[in-house]
């Protein structure tokens, strides 16, 4: 026997209850465009009102030296020598015999030897494998030092050799050392001679 089939009227009310029904003739379900020109028409009263509240005042003034000093006080700030946390303290005592057995701990995890960083200090080798570490956030566009910081207030956990390093490339004078070396090759321009 075959099935029975429900009349038009029953299948309607069923689904406009739940949703409307996709009609493809030429009734516009969603608002014209005049309905959206008059309510994205600019209110000259309201261009007034947001003009007068960018406009500076005494107040906004008086509040512009804290913010210089709020960037100071950033945690992720490169410039400001003052400021030192305790792993950066903790991180200044690490000797060169630590860094080297760290970078050493590194090589042995891996299952063969890597190719084209013969030439490499150690110090180099352990801030391109800082680098390439995805786990703490993207290198691209930031400094070294303030994506450690970052990632160590996210918690995180980056090691604390790696802020040796960077630290004494900072004594140094190295400020190179600052950018990573994948940003260094997306930023530069190759010429050719012919």
């Amino acid at each position: 026997m075959a099935p029975k089939r429900r009349s038009q009227t029953a299948a309607r009310r069923t689904t406009s209850a739940q949703q409307q029904r996709l009609s493809f003739q030429s009734k516009v379900t969603k608002p014209s465009s005049a309905q959206q020109a008059k309510t994205s028409k600019k209110d000259p009263a309201l261009i007034d009102d947001i003009a007068r509240a960018e406009l500076p005042t005494a107040d906004a003034k008086e509040e512009a030296p804290q913010a210089e000093e709020d960037v100071a006080a950033d945690p992720l700030s490169t410039t400001s020598p003052a400021v030192t946390t305790a792993d950066e303290a903790s991180a200044r005592k690490i000797k060169d015999s630590q860094i080297k057995a760290y970078w050493r701990a590194k090589e042995q995890e891996r299952k063969a030897p890597r190719v084209h960083q013969q030439d490499l200090t150690v110090y180099e080798k352990v801030l391109r494998e800082w680098d390439m570490s995805g786990q703490y956030g993207p290198c691209i566009g930031i400094a070294r030092l303030k994506r450690w910081k970052r990632a160590n207030l996210l918690g995180l956990k980056p090691p604390v050799e790696v802020l040796a390093v960077l630290l004494k490339q900072l004594d140094e004078g190295n400020e190179k050392a600052q950018t990573a070396h994948v940003d260094e090759l997306m930023t530069s321009r190759f010429t050719t001679e012919t």
